[in-house]
């Protein structure tokens, strides 16, 4: 695999994300690259460069951007900069994968992917979850009626945050539970029903200081079936994924942070007993960004389209429509 061509990628900005979950299986993948890194402090992007072994290090977004020899670019900046970089990567002519979510609202990401589009561009969204081959197997099992028909998915995700200073904390960045870690709890239900919901109803609590929600739970009704979530930035870190259908259930344990170096694992209950299926070890990054790679350089459809993007992000409208209307919404198609 030594001669494979390989994607030559840029990273625009050194976030904790990048250094935690990312650099170490980009160093080690078939088809990617990892050539540059810019930071808007040069000293930033100089230290990350030495200490990973990236050959190129960039004191500006914009001058990482004009390098030729990059085929295409990681965008992990804060939810507000994403829609303009994307545009900015598109004008450059790189392909674009973008972290979640992918804009601050469904108008604006849909501005964004015609943007891409119309400059003949890849982009999509890194929901890495949905390469997994544990998240493959649980739809999988669905689609087969392992458990029969689903009638509910729950979702539970949460982590402790209580720094004012953090991104996370700050609505105008984009941050909160919503848009931070409940934009999977409303993915998972459309990737395992492969349907949308029609409406919704949420309950919001928002913090008294940062103004960031910090409990957000949605009802979304999928007609013939109904998802649940609960996400919160202020409460004991757990996550889990449950899908219960009329003859069994698939509890999903670790769902999204999956540690890429003990295997994933999922429990099914049905009528034959309980069975826990692993997964791996893997690195659910690494098999992202190589799926990624493969759509550019073989020049095919990337493995999430980016109109699940939008769809998700209209989702996300609709649980602030509630919040304000007190009410069910219906799910803008």
């Amino acid at each position: 695999m030594s001669d494979m061509k390989k994607m030559k990628l840029g990273c625009l900005g050194v976030s904790g994300h990048l250094i935690k979950r990312i650099v170490v299986p980009l160093k080690d993948l078939e088809r990617v690259t990892f050539l540059a890194i810019a930071s808007r402090s040069k000293e930033k992007a100089v230290a990350f460069a030495g200490e990973w072994g990236v050959p190129r290090a960039y004191g500006s977004y914009e001058e990482l951007l004009s390098d030729r020899e990059i085929d295409a670019v990681y965008i992990p900046l804060p939810n507000h900069m994403h829609a303009g970089w994307i545009k900015k990567s598109a004008d450059a002519g790189k392909h674009i994968l973008c972290e979640k979510p992918l804009a601050m609202d469904a108008a604006e990401a849909q501005d964004a992917a015609a943007y891409a589009e119309k400059k003949g561009v890849k982009l999509m969204e890194g929901f890495m979850y949905r390469i997994q081959p544990m998240w493959l197997r649980a739809r999988e099992l669905v689609n087969i009626r392992e458990i029969g028909k689903v009638h509910v998915v729950h979702t539970h995700f949460s982590y402790h945050n209580p720094d004012p200073g953090n991104i996370r904390n700050k609505p105008e960045y984009g941050g909160g539970a919503l848009m931070d870690i409940g934009c999977y709890a409303i993915s998972v239900p459309r990737f395992i029903l492969g349907k949308e919901p029609v409406r919704l109803v949420a309950h919001v609590e928002r913090h008294p200081e940062f103004g960031a929600d910090r409990h957000t739970s949605a009802m979304m009704d999928f007609g013939d079936a109904r998802a649940a979530f609960t996400v919160s930035t202020l409460m004991q870190p757990r996550q889990e994924v449950k899908i219960i259908g009329d003859s069994g259930e698939i509890i999903i344990h670790q769902p999204f942070n999956t540690c890429p170096d003990v295997p994933a694992r999922l429990t099914v209950t049905n009528s034959l007993g309980t069975r826990e299926l692993t997964f791996g070890p893997y690195d659910q990054y690494g098999l992202m960004f190589e799926a990624f790679a493969k759509a550019v350089l073989d020049d095919l459809p990337v493995p999430t389209p980016v109109s699940d993007a939008i769809a998700n992000m209209r989702v996300i409208d609709a649980v602030r429509a509630s919040e304000k209307s007190g009410g069910w919404v219906m799910v803008e198609g």
